[in-house]
């Protein structure tokens, strides 16, 4: 789970960063740079979902197995 959040973390600050970059020196067409930030965008939500998906199992089988949830 946490690196999930870690790689999260870095793909948001990369768009931030990117973004800011292109607002003050724009070094790419607004092709490239939209195309750059959908992708950023894309990969963070994927990494989302995927932490998601393994915290709800990783749940659901300590109900099934009558472990107690931490």
């Amino acid at each position: 789970m946490k690196t999930g959040i870690t790689i999260g973390s870095a793909l948001f600050v990369a768009a931030v960063l990117i973004g800011v970059v292109q607002l003050w020196f724009t070094p790419w067409r607004p092709d490239v740079f939209l195309k750059l930030e959908l992708t950023l965008g894309a990969a963070f939500i994927i990494d989302i979902v995927i932490c998601f998906v393994i915290k709800e199992y990783a749940e659901d089988k300590a109900n099934r197995g009558g472990d107690h949830l931490n």
